[in-house]
This record gives C-alpha cells, sequence and structure tokens, in this order.
C-alpha cells in the first residue's frame, strides 16, 4: 500500500511540474510579445511573432486571425502561421459572411464568447457548415477567441488541430485570452497609427493641392483644380462644386467630377432646397448615410445612395457648395467630412480672391492689400518705365527682393522675352494675356512663367501705366507633360496592339505563299535574289510587330526586392559585343550604402538593354559610357531616391528633338522604331519611377532615373463570391 501511495504522489509532483513548466513558457512568451510592444517594430511583424509563438505553445497545428470588416459584413483572415501554401491561399481569399455563414468563426464575433470545440464529431456547437469547414481543413479540435478592443469585438483568434484533439484547462484558456488581448492590443495600436498616416498623408495632399491652386487666376481652372481635389479625397461615384448667383437665390453648377448627373449642362440649385441649397442656406455641412430615408434628398442619379455636402465660407459669406455622392450606403465619414470642411476653407479663400482680382481689373484700381496678398506674383509700372509695384509672390516666382527693385526702370532690372513684353506693352500699347516665357533667376535655373496684363487708367489723364500678373507654371507645366505623354503612351499601346496583331496573321499567309513560290522558282537566280529581298523584307516586318507588341505588352510587373545593380550588370553582358565592338570603356560607381529596392528584375533589365543600346550607338569608337548609383536626400519636401545615371559622351540630342524622346515611333535612326525609349517610360511609370535627362550635341547625353526607395512589397487578393468557394 505504501509503495502504491507513492507512485501516485510522484504522478502527482510530475503533473504539477509539468502544469508549472507550461505556464512558466507561456508566461514567457506573453511576456516576449508584451517587449515587443514596446520596441519601434511594425504592429504586422509583432502578430506573426504572437501566432508563431502561439502555435508552439499550444501545441496548434495551424493559428489564424480574422478581422470584421463591417462595411461589407465580412469576417476576412488576416494573419496565418502552419498553413499550406494552398491553405493560405484558400484562406485569404474565401472571407466569410457574417450573416449567411453560420459557423463557430462568425458566433464568436457575433457573441463575443470563446468556443472551445475538444471534439469536432461530438460537439453541440458544430453546423452543418462547420462540419464542411471541418472537412477541407481535416480539424477534429479548435479553440476560438474574441478579439476586443474597449467591449467592442475586432475579430476572432483561433487555434486548431488536425491529428488530436486539444486538451485545455481552465488556466490554458486564460493564458490564450490573454494572447488574445495582446492581439486585440497590437492590432487597434496598427490601426490607429495607420489612421495617423493616412491623416499625414491626406494633409500633406492638400498642401500640395494648395501650392497648385495658388498659381492661379483663372476661375474655370481653379474649381477645375478644387473639384479634382475634392473626387480624389472621398473617393465616392462623382463630386459637383456649385457656385452661388449673384442675387444669392440659386446656385449653378461650374465643376463635376465622376459620373455625370442629371441635367448637369443646365443644372441650378434653388438655395434652401434639396441638399446642396439647404447647406447653401444654412451654412453647416450634412453627411447622409442613406438618402432614401433623407426627405430632403431629390434624386440626381439612381444609383445614389449616401452624400455628403459641405459649404464654401469666406468671410462669413457662403460662395458656394461642394458635394460628393456614392453608391454605396454610409460611404464618408466623420474624417471624410473634417477634410472636406479643410479643403472648402482653402477653396473659399482662394476663389473669393480670384474674384476680388477680376473685379479689381474690371474697375481699373490697385487695392494694395488685394495686390500683397495675391496668389499670383503683380508687378506694376508707370509711364516713365519705372517699376511701382512688387508684390511677395514676384519676388518669390522672380527671386528679387522688392528693395532692389522698387523705383528702378524695369530695363535696368529686366532681360530676355520679359523685357520684350514690358516693351510692347509700354511702347506699342500691345497688351498680351495668358503669354508663357521663360525667365532665367539667379541661382542658375529658369522658369516658365505665364504673364497677363492690362493697362491702368484713371479718369482724368488716361493711361498711367502697365500691370503685369505672373504665375510660376513650371512645375505645373511638368504635371501637364507627364499626363499628355501618359495619356499618349496609353492610347498609342493599345492601337498598336490592334495594329500589330491585324499585320501578323496576314504577314504569316505572306510567308509562307513566298515559300511556296520559293520552291517553285529554282533554279532562277533572279527571282531567288527577288524572294531573299521579299523574306529579309518579312523579317523586319515581324520585329517590327515584336517591338509594337512588346510596347502595348508590358504587363503587371512581378515585383520583388533585391539589387538593382545586379539588372545592370545582367544588361551589360548582354550589349556586351556591341561594346567590346566599337572598343568602348565602361565605368561603374555603384553605391555602396543602398538598400534593396522593390522592382521587376526582367523588366528593369529591358529598361537597362534600352538606355545602354543607345548609348552604345551614340557613342564613337574608343569613346565611353559611365554608370553611377547613388542615394539622393530628400529634396523640395520629397522623398528619399535612390538615382541610377547612364551617360555618354556621344553626340548628344537635338534640342528640337528632347520633347519627343519619349513619344511612340519618333526616331532619328534609318533602321529604328521609335519604340525603345517609349517602353523604358512606361516601365519606370509602373514602378513609380521618373527619368530625367540632360544633353548637348556633341557632347553626350546623361539619363537619371529616381526610384522612390520606400516602395514595398503588397499582395493583391481577390475576394470572390463565398458562396461559390467550396
Amino acid at each position: 500500500m505504501a509503495s502504491v501511495r507513492n507512485t501516485a504522489t510522484r504522478d502527482r509532483l510530475e503533473k504539477y511540474k509539468a502544469e508549472v513548466k507550461t505556464k512558466d513558457r507561456l508566461l514567457a512568451s506573453i511576456n516576449k510579445i508584451s517587449g515587443l510592444l514596446n520596441r519601434p517594430i511594425q504592429g504586422e511583424k509583432i502578430l506573426h511573432q504572437l501566432v508563431k509563438e502561439m502555435k508552439r505553445v499550444f501545441d496548434l497545428k495551424r493559428v489564424v486571425i480574422f478581422l470584421i470588416n463591417r462595411k461589407e459584413n465580412l469576417l476576412e483572415v488576416k494573419y496565418v502561421v502552419g498553413f499550406s501554401p494552398e491553405e493560405t491561399e484558400r484562406a485569404f481569399k474565401y472571407p466569410l459572411d457574417m450573416t449567411k455563414h453560420e459557423c463557430r468563426e462568425t458566433l464568436v464575433a457575433k457573441t463575443g464568447r470563446m468556443i472551445y470545440i475538444r471534439d469536432a464529431r461530438r460537439s453541440s456547437v458544430i453546423t452543418e457548415f462547420d462540419f464542411k469547414m471541418d472537412r477541407i481543413w481535416r480539424r477534429t479540435s479548435s479553440i476560438s477567441m474574441p478579439l476586443k478592443i474597449k467591449g467592442e469585438i475586432i475579430g476572432v483568434l483561433q487555434g486548431d488541430s488536425t491529428t488530436k484533439e486539444l486538451v485545455f484547462s481552465k488556466s490554458d484558456i486564460k493564458m490564450f485570452a490573454s494572447f488574445a488581448s495582446q492581439a486585440s492590443i497590437i492590432i487597434e495600436n496598427a490601426r490607429l497609427h495607420e489612421q495617423a498616416q493616412k491623416k499625414i498623408e491626406q494633409l500633406m495632399f492638400l498642401h500640395s493641392v494648395s501650392e497648385k491652386t495658388s498659381a492661379t487666376l483663372d476661375l474655370n481652372k481653379l474649381v477645375d483644380i478644387i473639384t479634382s481635389t475634392a473626387f480624389r479625397l472621398t473617393q465616392g461615384r462623382c463630386c459637383a462644386l456649385f457656385l452661388m448667383d449673384r442675387d444669392r437665390k440659386y446656385m449653378r453648377l461650374v465643376s463635376w467630377k465622376g459620373e455625370k448627373l442629371l441635367g448637369t449642362d443646365r443644372i441650378r440649385v434653388k438655395v434652401g432646397e434639396n441638399i446642396s441649397g439647404w447647406v447653401a442656406d444654412k451654412g453647416v455641412p450634412l453627411l447622409i448615410n442613406d438618402v432614401s430615408q433623407e426627405p430632403r434628398y431629390s434624386e440626381i442619379h439612381p444609383a445614389i445612395a449616401s452624400m455628403l455636402s459641405v459649404p464654401l465660407i469666406s468671410e462669413n459669406r457662403v460662395l458656394g457648395v461642394i458635394s460628393a455622392t456614392s453608391e454605396k450606403k454610409a460611404a464618408f465619414s466623420l474624417d471624410d467630412m473634417e477634410l472636406m470642411m479643410t479643403l472648402a476653407g482653402h477653396a473659399a479663400a482662394l476663389i473669393n480672391n480670384v474674384r476680388l482680382y477680376d473685379q479689381m481689373k474690371e474697375e481699373r484700381n490697385v487695392v494694395a492689400d488685394v495686390l500683397e496678398n495675391s496668389p499670383s506674383g503683380i508687378i506694376a509700372v508707370d509711364q516713365q518705365k519705372r517699376i511701382t509695384t512688387f508684390n511677395r509672390r514676384a519676388e518669390e516666382i522672380l527671386r528679387l527682393k522688392r528693395q532692389y527693385v522698387l523705383g528702378k526702370k524695369y530695363g535696368d532690372v529686366f532681360r530676355g522675352e520679359f523685357l520684350q513684353v514690358f516693351d510692347q506693352i509700354v511702347e506699342q500699347r500691345v497688351v498680351p494675356d495668358n503669354l508663357e516665357i521663360t525667365y532665367p533667376v539667379q541661382d542658375g535655373n529658369t522658369v516658365l512663367l505665364g504673364v497677363s496684363s492690362a493697362l491702368l487708367k484713371n479718369r482724368v489723364s488716361g493711361i498711367v501705366g502697365t500691370i503685369l500678373s505672373i504665375q510660376d507654371l513650371t512645375e505645373f507645366k511638368k504635371t501637364e507633360e507627364l499626363i499628355r505623354r501618359m495619356d499618349k503612351l496609353s492610347s498609342l499601346g493599345q492601337l498598336s496592339a490592334g495594329l500589330a496583331h491585324e499585320i501578323r496573321n496576314p504577314l504569316a499567309s505572306i510567308n509562307f505563299n513566298v515559300q511556296l513560290i520559293e520552291k517553285h522558282l529554282e533554279g532562277d537566280p533572279g527571282s531567288l535574289a527577288i524572294m531573299r529581298d521579299t523574306f529579309e523584307g518579312i523579317e523586319r516586318i515581324k520585329v517590327l510587330v515584336k517591338r509594337v507588341l512588346d510596347f502595348s505588352r508590358t504587363g503587371i510587373p512581378s515585383f520583388s526586392s533585391g539589387d538593382i545593380h545586379a539588372s545592370i550588370d545582367d544588361a551589360l553582358e548582354l550589349l556586351a559585343p556591341q561594346i567590346r565592338k566599337k572598343n568602348i570603356a565602361v565605368r561603374r560607381s555603384y553605391a555602396e550604402n543602398a538598400g534593396p529596392l522593390v522592382f521587376d528584375p526582367h523588366k528593369m533589365q529591358q529598361v537597362f538593354v534600352n538606355l545602354l543600346l543607345n548609348a552604345t550607338e551614340a557613342t564613337p569608337e574608343g569613346g565611353q559610357i559611365e554608370i553611377r548609383s547613388a542615394l539622393e536626400k530628400p529634396r523640395n519636401r520629397g522623398e528619399e531616391a535612390f538615382v541610377v545615371t547612364v551617360s555618354d559622351n556621344g553626340q548628344g540630342i537635338a534640342p528640337e528633338h528632347m520633347e519627343k524622346i519619349f513619344d511612340p515611333f519618333f526616331t532619328t535612326k534609318p533602321e529604328g522604331t521609335g519604340l525603345g525609349l517609349s517602353i523604358v517610360y512606361k516601365i519606370l511609370e509602373q514602378h513609380e519611377a521618373s527619368i530625367d535627362i540632360k544633353s548637348q550635341e556633341s557632347q553626350g547625353s546623361s539619363f537619371s532615373l529616381r526610384f522612390p526607395t520606400k516602395r514595398t512589397l503588397t499582395q493583391h487578393v481577390s475576394i470572390q463570391d463565398p458562396d461559390h468557394r467550396r
């Protein structure tokens, strides 16, 4: 008997030691995760570490975190561990519908109560859908714990087993709940960080829009920029801007983006009626989650479900209204409304300034306060050619201080085209409007100026001087040229693909028929020579068709993280025979402090092959090609960039060709197709990279490629109808 008692005591002691060891391991894991929370590590990395620790500590087959998508009422997989590639793809691809799919996961998400299933075959909470899921995932046992923040359920933390039952004590379940609490905190911190980051990005975007809108005095351009900005910020179906008429009884639609409204060409809104009219009358914003429940709403499009409308207020007066609509219910948030109010306040001030400036030109009065605060540079000269007005914006644009300008004759201050404009106005009474000229500033750069002018008159002596309005159009024109080039590349890409396919089919028939003719003409040297010329022509057409298809099929890049220098070296290796043939020296100077970049290695090799091939062809025998890379610090509030420069000492590019070299089919080579640099530009666009060119005839050319260093890999997962997923 004593021996039996001793054995039982030893068993209990061993069991107690095992429990203590397990608890120590659990506490160590929780302490490890808690330590990560106090370090500057991304939330996703901490969550991945957490699910790994849970799998190890609780001896689980798989661990998964679901998060609730309240807009679409879905329970979506966000983090997994222990899944095979096929299981991972399935888990991410098919979310659970909180209404349609009755299972343990959705039940936990709806009730907030933990569900522990030791044996799935005998559990009373298992539903028919659960049985179906268990067969697919081969689950025998599972534990599902709600994720909560301040009492609100945000998701589900689940672990399962496929080979044995999960045996959890009350202490184990408490520990599992502790992991769930840690996960909830990490997820909430990540969400708050994401919201803060989004707000910063939105404010930065508004700042950039502020600079762009401040450079125009054209009301039509201004409202178009404001509406485009609001449309981008709200991401709705349509965005419209209304301005108040002079009698303040009606508003008229002056700009819209997105799907066309009913009667857009003639729409007028009475102040006080429907949503926009009510907002204009009360001067307060209105956020409507469901227009079908709003009596003030009158239909402007059958698909509209929600609406956000904010007033444009300047100097305590309502100037108009910006309204955004969406086909989804509750599409706009309070954050959207706050952001729109910020935009509306800035837009109202700009619209008011433009109207004041127009009024100033109509009445021909110089108002010093309006001139000084104008978003455009203002310069006035008298009949003796002396500069009498030179506002703050003119100082900024022309890089000149007013104390060195005021009182001097404009001929002693300005030069070039700008001086000619003054002479035309003052001496010849020629008044240009919307003239664009280039002006060299003191730092050695040039700015593109938009110049408008008017004669200053008074009722006594007539003309007393001239006033010029100038805007810095440099950045605006760069953006405009970029959009034009992108549109051209897209349109020509589609057209070229169609033409290439149309050419390829009959070309195959021609090639076959010529081969048959060649067989019948054997023995006729003259005819065979003609056949050879014909085949050479066909081959040239085939090469052209292939280049055209390559241009139109740049496709979706396959991004990966790596060393871009390897792509450069691969391109050099491919072109080594041509380079050696011309005895060209290649000098490489690669940055040593550059980290990995995110790019498509195949497409980037294609970029460098095109650039280096052009450099090789342009460089004389015995010449030199230089390839440099460097990490470029942020400039002008921009981001850090990795710059690769390909330079040669070849023939250079003629100035009249500089603006055309990226246009498809533009070439100066007799045998060229004109698609190489177009393909380069298109690929760089896909990589969010830019390219700059410097060239002098007979001196050589330099192509600088700028890559954003903060670009990260993203996973795009398509979501199908969950009812058809299994």
